[in-house]
């Protein structure tokens, strides 16, 4: 009569790296495009700190005994000005890491079954 209970002295094959190699690259492309977006939400927090200086000098400026002049009006756009263009970019970046995420989930869910 044949024996037809698994053998327990083999390794099973589902505890094996089979498979387990597009998970891991997988993991990398996640990674990296993190390690990016990480990067833009910092340039948003860099932006987000400018707007508060540009604040508080303003602030300042309006309790001066001497009123502000045209040029110091013009400074306080200009630096708005990079600093939304900053927050801009940033969103942009964080638009494109997203879109990236997106693309990489995709080709998970979509993997070859067959050989």
């Amino acid at each position: 009569m044949s024996n037809y209970n698994p053998n327990t002295n083999s390794p099973n094959y589902m505890s094996s790296d089979w498979g387990k190699s597009n998970t891991k690259m997988t993991a990398y492309h996640i990674d990296a495009i993190s390690d990016k977006a990480k990067f833009a939400i910092e340039m948003l927090e860099s932006a987000l700190r400018g707007f508060d200086t540009i604040e508080k000098e303003i602030m300042d400026a309006s309790n001066a005994t001497n009123p502000i002049s045209r040029e110091g009006l013009r400074a306080f756009a200009f630096r708005i000005d990079t600093h939304q263009n900053q927050v801009a970019d940033g969103l942009k970046r964080l638009k494109q890491m997203m879109d990236d995420i997106d693309k990489s989930t995709d080709q998970i869910q979509n993997q070859r079954t067959s050989w």
